[in-house]
This record gives structure tokens, C-alpha cells and sequence, in this order.
């Protein structure tokens, strides 16, 4: 992970607006935050792990981290541009505090927010996360790191510095499983150790089924084996492959003497079913004779009976004859008797009906219902309760009136709390049309602030491409200014050697001066140099003598490279002119691709900023759509009420119609009467009163039938035999009685002639008077054959037996191959297993294993520091924390003193020295993450003081360590009150308190 843009608004001391550029600050490499105390140092710390993870880095809460020197409606919020290899993210939180409300008094409590970008620059940004809990889950994802370990490994907060050198070793291996993916050591250790209880299962699974086998042929061969003698126990069951082959034998033998038995069995009975059969054919001859006899017996005894069965079959043909009549007159008599039956239960139901009918007339109130009443009696009454019947109904007419003013109260009610309920919902929707309109002023007046920076930010945009376009411009100058510097050196040195050929020249003319004086001398003239008219030796020229016009062309050509050198002199000049400009220009922003970046991030400040001015129009036509909306809202809520109250009014009249209607009905009818149960009970008095009507004319036609057919049927009975209707009624008998009877007398007849032919068959005769002996036979044959059956029994289990024992001998012989192979494997899998779960020597599971070389690794670099740190008195060592076979061994740390030669616990540092191991140890691990492959980069680290506690030699050793830092091209900042740092460090934030809160200043020299 790596910062690169932090702002933070009305967040702790920082009431304005505040932002650090750290690329920027990244370019040095190493940065120093300065400021007086309490000034807000450590707060930039508090920012930068809230907007990654919602938790500040020390002690502080979260609680009210609003500035209080902010503006009441100002929010507190920070945002933080952090990459991830090659991705680019913004976080951004709001954390919970407390705001005034928009409307109205008072304040309200708002809930923290968090947002989460992924920035691209080819893209809009992408939203990843929008709630407090998703943006941490996904931060940390990213990171690699929670809040607590990116407070060890990244940001070392004041006081907590040394949290990973003191850690213990079970949350040392919680970091270093973060740092390092190591988790297929642990999953490979747990496959072992799975694969290992699997096959020791199946070892003893298969141990089990063996064993199982053996009781199984055991039980099998119980049944058969031989009684031991007495006060002998029974041998145990077979414990290997050798007792079930013993086991096999034993029950051949066995099978053997059941199949002999069965023979002899099965011999003994076949003789007795032989005598049984003959003794049986003989015995059912005697049988046959002896049943004709007695049946024949029981026919002679029942003549007397069937001579009976022919006088009641001649009886009842001639009742037949009278048959109608009575038919007739009984229905008759039947159908008199069910109309008096009908006309008790009409009077019964007269009775219950008028029981539980009310307000009747007095002639229905005093009709007498024991005895059926006249015929006069009832119509007259029928008439007074139809009388009455219209009273009533007119008098439940009234009483539907007030039933429907009481539902009109009850409709005006409901609509009432209707109205109620719009009334709530309405103010519930101005309420949520509030919060909406507190939060668009807040976009508002970020749009309004955006609108108001365009100049300023589009005059940045356009420096910052003018700046960009000169550093792009200042290679090329350089390369101009250096080939106009290479052009006017070789210019100075055709100058130098034009002049230097031409002074040789000129040196040689003067040599070959006298020759040429020689020439013009004379014999008795003078000579020019010394007067002498004697010239003795006049000089001769020599080979390489120069004459004027060599000289005068040395001399063009000199004027000629003079020129030249001129003129390059000039193109130097103008080169340096134009580097010095396009430098001016770029400023600060010589790196033309910082340059070109920063003109971007300038141009996309600009087009952020005309974004969100574009957008006021719609902004501010929004704001006013919501204020209408809350007006027609407010309407809307006085609308409610007013049809609150009209409602509530006719509710009102609609109960007091309901309650003089039902007044007037319990007046004329009665109190407690309801006129529709009134007339319901009298529908059944009326109907039983009709009935009653009815029921006497049914009487009275019953009556009359009676009578004749008991004229019809005293006429008849005088022409028969009978004296009575009783006597005719008793002869009677159904067509089927009869015909059945006929039926009987006839097979009785046939009957007697069957048995008498029997007893004449010639089979029957020559039988002996007593029946034979069949009993002694069958008991023997059931004896024997039930000796036979058990010895089929005793030979079938015993095969039965035989073959299961058989079967599971050769089962078992397999599983014991089986078994041995499988007990190999488990012994072998279990010791790599336990080796590698830390559960053998040396007791260091697979996974702490690789954790503790990673430390050791950690370890290496971080003594290489320490070693310089400490001028090489202390070194860190691992130590096999947890003791022998430990959950933690092999991930201890202790230090080596040199100066004493002894290991002691890290504990006993100094406050100094601590300082000096925990930094050592924090680089160590940056270190080693980037060495090795799939961990966590680690390209930023931020510590909070613990500088002072150094002596200037040591402080001097830690910074010379930190300045190596700069060559991996890791940012680091510090926070620290030390003024050596300040004259050592020249790029930093100096945190400036003031009345109104604090705010920075970023310098390159501080």
C-alpha cells in the first residue's frame, strides 16, 4: 500500500480544509512532520488509519473526532488516494457526530459513513463499497493488512512502537501468516493429519471386520459344537486364519453324521405310512357305513315334524286369498296411526315455536296446543300473528335505520382515522424531504464552492500545462545548449590554431627575414641593418622561407575562425537564454512526467470542479422542487386535518340517529327485543300454526279410509275358515316361505331314499362290528416322521453352518492381507503427519516451520541495521519460545549482547535501544516481504516519535540507516520533536497551531 493524497475537513484539530500531497513528499523519500505539541502531528496519523479502517492509531476514540473549532453545519471528513500495486483506490469517511438539525432547534446524531473508488484514468471512478463495514472488509483486503497489524508493520503509532518486537509469539505468527502466504504449509499439514486418521480408521475398521468375522464362524459353529465336560468352560472363540481352518474341519465332520441320520430316519417313517394306509382305507369304509345309519335314524325321527310342515303350507295358501284385505286394512290403521303421530309432533313444535317466540298476540299467547284446536281456533290466530308480523317488521325497519347510522358513525370513524393516518405519513414525508434537503445544501454548497474555484483552478490548470510543456521543452534545450557549446569549442580551437599557425609563420619570416635583406643588397651600399657597406656572408633563403602572401592568407584564415567563434559564441549564449527561460518556466516540475502528472491531476481538478458547477442549475432546481414538495406537504397535513374533524362531526350525528332509533323500537317493542329475532321465531310459530291446519284435514280423511276397509275385510273373513283377521294374519306366510317349504319336504324325502341305498352297497358289507385301530398308527408315523423332520433340521443347519464358516474362513483370509497393507500405510502416513503438525521431533509443525525461516529471514536484515544502529553490540535471535514441542516454538525472539556475550529477553532493552531494535525489526520485515514473492508490499512506513530517546551518536547511526532506505524507493515519515532531524531532513509538513484550529505548511527544506 501506498498514500498518496490525505485531506481532511473538520476532523480533529484541523478545522479548514487541509490536504498533503505525499508523492510529493515521496520524492525525497524520506519526510519529517513537525510542530509544536498538541499541535496535531499524530492526528495526521489518526486520519490516515480512520480513512483505511474506521479506527484512529492511538489511544483516541472515535468518538468525537469532529473539530471543534469547525463551523456547526461543517462535517467532518477525510480522504485518503492510496494505490495497490497497479490500482488506484480513494477512500473516503465520514465518522459519527453530532450536527444541527435543518429545520428547527436542537441537534441530531449522524451515523458514520465510508465510500470506497477505484480510480482509473482512462474510467470515470468505479464505487467498490458504500458502507462502513463493506469499505473495511474491502481495505483490508487490498492492504492485506487489518487495523491492528498495519499499526504494527506501516504505522508505528506514540508509545506502540515496539508492539512486534514484544509481541508474543502466537500474535507474531497472526503477522507473519498476514505478511507471508503461508497457508498451504497449514493446510498441507492438516491433509496429512486427515489422510493419516483416515487410514488408521480403516486399519481398525478393517481390524474390526476381522475380528467380526471370526465371532460370526464362531457363533456359526456353537450350535454344533460338542458339550465340553462338566466344569470345563467352552473354548473362545478363534483368534486367527490356523482356529477358523479348525473351525471348517470340525463342522465337516458334523455334516457328515447328520447326512448317516437322516437316512435311517427317513426309512423308518416310509414303513409306518404303509401300515398307517392300509389300517385307513378300512377304518373310512366303517366310517361310511356307520354315518348312513345314523343319518337315516335322524330322518325316520323327524317324519312327525315335516307331516306338521305340510298342514301350515296348507293353512297358509288359503290365507293367501285374504291377503288384500287385510293388507288394506292394516295400512289403513297405519296410516291413521302416523297422522296422529304427526299431528303430536305439529302440536309439540306449535309448542317450542311459540315458547321461543316474543310479543305475540293474546289468541296465539292463550291457544290451548294440548289437543288439537279447531279449525276456526287456528285461522283466527294465524290471522292475529300475521297482524303482528307487520308491526314487528315495520318496528325492524326502524331498527336497519339506526344499524345503518351506526355503520355511517362507524364509516365517518374510519375515515377519520384515515385521514389520521395520511396526516402522519404526510409529516413523516416532509420529515425524509428535510433530511433529502439538508443533504442536497450540502451538495449545494459544494457546487456553489466548486463554481466559485473554477477561475483559480483552470489559471492552476493552465501553469501547471505551461509547466508541463517547459520541462518537456528542457531536455531538448539542454541538448541545443550542449551542441552550441560543442560548436563554439570547436570554433576556440580553430581560433587557436589558425593564430598559432599563423605566428609560425611569421616566426620562420623573421628567421628568413635576413635572406631576403641579403637579396637587396648591394656591393658598397649600406646594409639597412647595420651600415656596413662590407657585406662579408649575405644570408642565402632558405628551403621553407614565407613570404608575404602565405602570412597575409594566415591571416584571412585566422579573421575567418574569429568570425566563426563569434558567431558560436552568440549560439551559446542564446541556448543558455532559452534553457534559462523553459526553466523558469517549469519551476519546481524539472521531471517532465511529474510535470505532465501533475498538469493532469491540476486539469482533472478543473473538470471535477466545472463537473459539479455544471450540475448546480439541476442542484438548485432540485432544492426548490423539495421546498414545493414540502409546501404542498404542509397543505396536504392542514387538508387532514380539517377532513379530521369534519369526519369526527358526522360520526357524532350518525350515533345520536342510531341512538334515537334504537329508543323508539325498544319502546313499542320492548327492551332487550331485537324486531328481526322477533320475527324470525314468529316464521316458525306461523308455519307450525299451518301445519296444525293441515294435519286436522289429514286426520279426518285417515279416519274415514279405516273404517271402510274394516267393512271390506268382515265380509271376507265370513266366507273362509278363519274366525278372525288375527287368525288369516297369523296363516299367512311370504311366496318365498312357502316355496322354500316345498323345497324342504321334498329333500327330506330324497334324503331317506339316499341313505337306505347306501347302506344296500355292496363295499359296506363284510365289515367287523368294531371300527378299526387308526390312532397307534398315526402316532407312530407323527413320531417318526417328526424324528425325521429334526434330523432334516439338524442336517440343514449343519450345511448351513458349513458353508457360512467356509465362506467367512476364506473372507477372513483375505482381510488379513488386507489388513496388513492398510496398517502399513496408516504407520507410515501418521509419522509424516505428526512430524509435520509439530507432533514429533523436533515438535515444529510444517507451517511454523517456513513462519519461523521467514523470521529468520526478518531477522537477517533487520540485524544488518541493528548492527550499524548499535555500533554492533546487539543482534536479534530466535528462540524455541513455547519450550519443547510448544504450540509457538520456533517463533521467539531474544537479543545477543555482544559486550556480554549472553541472550537476553527483549524486554530488558532500554527505552533507546528498544527504539533502535524495533525500527531495525520493522524494516526487517518491509524487507523481507519485498524479497519475497505473494506476501504484502510494504512502500510506505510512518513512525511516531521515539527519537528523543537516542543520543546523538545513536540518532545519528538510525538516520544514516533511514537515508539508505531511500535508494528501495520507500517513503518514510516521521514525526519527532528532535531537532536534528529537522537540519538532517529537508522535505516535511509542519503542523502550525492556531486560534482556529491548526493547519500545514509543506516545504522541500524545513
Amino acid at each position: 500500500m501506498k498514500p498518496h493524497r490525505l485531506s481532511i475537513e473538520a476532523f480533529g484539530p484541523y478545522a479548514d480544509p487541509v490536504a498533503i500531497d505525499f508523492d510529493e513528499l515521496a520524492a525525497e523519500g524520506l519526510f519529517l512532520i513537525h510542530g509544536t505539541t498538541g499541535a496535531g502531528k499524530t492526528f495526521l496519523l489518526d486520519a490516515l488509519c480512520f480513512a483505511l479502517y474506521g479506527e484512529v492509531s492511538g489511544d483516541r476514540s472515535v468518538k468525537g473526532l469532529r473539530s471543534d473549532h469547525a463551523p456547526p453545519g461543517a462535517v467532518p471528513r477525510v480522504s485518503l488516494e492510496f494505490s495497490c500495486g497497479n490500482a488506484r483506490y480513494r477512500v473516503e469517511r465520514v465518522p459519527a457526530h453530532t450536527a444541527p438539525k435543518a429545520r428547527g432547534q436542537g441537534t441530531t446524531e449522524k451515523a458514520p459513513q465510508a465510500f470506497l473508488f477505484r480510480l482509473d484514468a482512462e474510467a470515470p471512478e468505479q464505487a467498490v463499497a458504500a458502507k462502513t463495514t463493506e469499505v473495511t472488509r474491502e481495505v483490508e483486503h487490498l492492504v492485506g493488512l487489518n487495523a491492528a497489524q498495519f499499526r504494527q508493520v506501516i504505522l508505528l503509532p506514540q508509545g506502540r512502537f515496539a508492539e512486534v518486537l514484544r509481541a508474543k509469539a502466537e500474535e507474531r505468527e497472526a503477522l507473519l501468516k498476514t505478511l507471508f502466504d503461508t497457508v498451504i504449509y497449514e493446510r498441507a499439514g492438516w491433509w496429512l493429519e486427515e489422510q493419516a486418521r483416515t487410514a488408521r480408521n480403516l486399519a481398525l475398521e478393517q481390524a474390526r471386520e476381522q475380528e467380526v468375522l471370526r465371532r460370526r464362524a464362531a457363533d456359526a459353529w456353537d450350535p454344533h459344537a460338542p458339550e465340553p465336560p462338566e466344569g470345563v468352560e467352552a473354548p473362545p472363540p478363534p483368534a486367527d486364519q490356523a482356529g477358523l481352518e479348525a473351525l471348517v474341519a470340525g463342522i465337516a465332520a458334523v455334516v457328515q453324521g447328520t447326512e448317516a441320520a437322516l437316512g435311517e430316519a427317513a426309512a423308518s417313517l416310509l414303513a409306518a405310512q404303509t401300515t398307517l394306509a392300509a389300517l385307513a382305507a378300512q377304518a373310512d369304509r366303517w366310517d361310511r357305513r356307520a354315518a348312513a345309519s345314523a343319518q337315516l335314524g335322524d330322518l325316520e325321527a323327524k317324519r312327525e315334524t315335516v307331516a306338521e310342515f305340510r298342514q301350515k303350507l296348507s293353512q297358509a295358501e288359503r290365507a293367501e286369498t285374504l291377503r288384500p284385505s287385510l293388507v288394506a286394512e292394516q295400512g289403513a290403521r297405519r296410516s291413521l296411526a302416523l297422522v296422529e303421530q304427526g299431528l303430536q309432533e305439529q302440536l309439540r313444535a306449535a309448542i317450542q315455536a311459540r315458547a321461543g317466540a316474543r310479543a305475540l298476540p293474546p289468541s296465539v299467547q292463550g291457544l290451548d296446543l294440548l289437543a288439537l284446536p279447531s279449525a276456526e281456533v287456528l285461522a283466527a290466530a294465524g290471522a292475529d300473528l300475521a297482524a303482528r308480523g307487520a308491526e314487528v317488521r315495520e318496528l325492524a325497519r326502524k331498527a336497519e335505520e339506526a344499524a345503518q347510522a351506526g355503520g355511517a358513525a362507524a364509516a365517518a370513524s374510519q375515515r377519520a382515522r384515515e385521514a389520521e393516518a395520511g396526516r402522519a405519513t404526510a409529516v413523516a414525508q416532509q420529515e425524509r424531504l428535510a433530511a433529502e434537503q439538508e443533504r442536497e445544501l450540502v451538495l449545494l454548497a459544494k457546487a456553489r464552492s466548486a463554481r466559485d474555484q473554477l477561475e483559480g483552478l483552470q489559471r492552476a490548470a493552465r501553469e501547471a500545462d505551461g509547466r508541463a510543456v517547459a520541462a518537456e521543452a528542457i531536455a531538448p534545450a539542454r541538448e541545443r545548449q550542449h551542441a552550441a557549446e560543442v560548436a563554439r569549442n570547436g570554433a576556440d580551437r580553430d581560433v587557436n590554431t589558425a593564430a598559432a599557425g599563423l605566428n609560425e609563420l611569421r616566426r620562420r619570416q623573421i628567421e628568413g627575414m635576413a635572406a631576403r635583406l641579403a637579396g637587396g643588397l648591394a656591393a658598397g651600399a649600406p646594409c639597412p641593418v647595420c651600415g656596413s657597406a662590407d657585406h662579408p656572408a649575405p644570408a642565402r633563403p632558405s628551403a621553407d622561407a614565407v613570404d608575404d602572401g602565405t602570412i597575409a592568407a594566415a591571416e584571412r584564415t585566422l579573421a575567418a575562425a574569429t568570425q566563426a567563434a563569434q558567431a558560436a559564441a552568440v549560439a551559446l549564449a542564446n541556448a543558455q537564454a532559452a534553457l534559462g527561460v523553459v526553466l523558469e518556466k517549469a519551476g519546481d516540475g524539472v521531471d517532465p512526467l511529474a510535470a505532465r502528472q501533475a498538469a493532469g491531476t491540476a486539469a482533472a481538478a478543473h473538470q471535477a470542479a466545472q463537473s459539479l458547477a455544471e450540475g448546480l442549475p439541476a442542484l438548485e432546481q432540485q432544492t426548490t422542487d423539495r421546498e414545493q414538495q414540502r409546501q404542498q406537504l404542509a397543505k396536504a397535513i392542514e387538508a387532514a386535518a380539517t377532513a379530521i374533524a369534519l369526519e369526527n362531526q358526522a360520526a357524532a350525528e350518525a350515533s345520536q340517529r342510531q341512538r334515537t332509533l334504537a329508543e323508539q323500537v325498544a319502546r313499542e317493542l320492548g327492551e332487550g327485543l331485537e324486531p328481526g329475532a322477533v320475527l324470525q321465531a314468529f316464521g316458525p310459530l306461523e308455519a307450525a300454526l299451518k301445519d296444525l291446519v293441515a294435519g286436522a284435514g289429514a286426520h279426518t280423511r285417515a279416519t274415514s279410509e279405516l273404517e271402510q276397509a274394516a267393512r271390506r275385510l268382515a265380509q271376507e273373513l265370513a266366507a273362509s275358515p278363519f274366525a278372525t283377521a288375527e287368525d288369516a294374519a297369523a296363516a299367512l306366510q311370504e311366496e318365498s316361505w312357502r316355496l322354500k317349504l316345498v323345497e324342504r319336504i321334498a329333500a327330506y324325502e330324497a334324503a331317506v331314499i339316499e341313505q337306505r341305498n347306501l347302506l344296500a352297497a355292496p363295499d359296506l358289507a363284510d365289515l367287523p362290528e368294531a371300527r378299526p385301530d387308526t390312532a397307534a398308527a398315526g402316532e407312530a408315523v407323527a413320531r417318526l416322521d417328526g424324528a425325521r423332520t429334526r434330523a432334516v433340521e439338524r442336517h440343514s443347519e449343519a450345511r448351513a453352518a458349513q458353508r457360512e464358516i467356509t465362506r467367512l474362513t476364506a473372507e477372513h483370509r483375505t482381510g488379513t492381507t488386507a489388513l496388513a497393507a492398510k496398517q502399513e500405510r496408516a504407520e507410515r502416513l501418521s509419522a509424516v503427519a505428526n512430524r509435520c503438525q509439530g507432533k514429533a521431533a523436533p515438535y515444529i509443525s510444517l507451517q511454523r516451520w517456513v513462519l519461523s525461516a521467514y523470521l529468520a529471514d526478518i531477522c537477517g536484515y533487520a540485524n544488518q541495521r541493528l548492527t550499524l544502529m548499535t555500533s554492533g553490540r546487539y543482534q536479534l535471535r530466535l528462540t524455541d519460545e513455547g519450550g519443547h514441542g510448544g504450540r509457538n516454538a520456533g517463533l521467539g525472539l531474544r537479543v545477543l549482547d555482544a559486550y556480554t556475550g549472553e541472550e537476553r529477553e527483549v524486554s530488558s532493552l532500554s527505552g533507546g535501544e528498544t527504539f533502535q531494535a524495533s525500527l531495525a525489526l520493522a524494516l526487517g520485515v518491509a524487507d523481507t516481504v519485498q524479497a519475497h514473492a505473494g506476501g504484502v508490499p510494504l512502500e510506505a512506513l510512518f513512525i511516531d516519535e521515539g527519537f528523543g530517546s537516542l543520543d546523538p551518536d545513536n540518532l545519528q547511526l538510525a538516520m544514516d540507516e533511514l537515508d539508505r532506505l531511500r535508494e528501495g524507493g520507500r517513503m518514510i515519515g516521521l514525526i519527532s520533536h528532535v531537532s536534528a532531524l529537522r537540519e538532517r531532513i529537508r522535505g516535511g509538513i509542519e503542523v502550525i497551531a492556531g486560534d482556529r484550529g491548526s493547519t500545514l505548511r509543506l516545504s522541500s527544506s524545513v
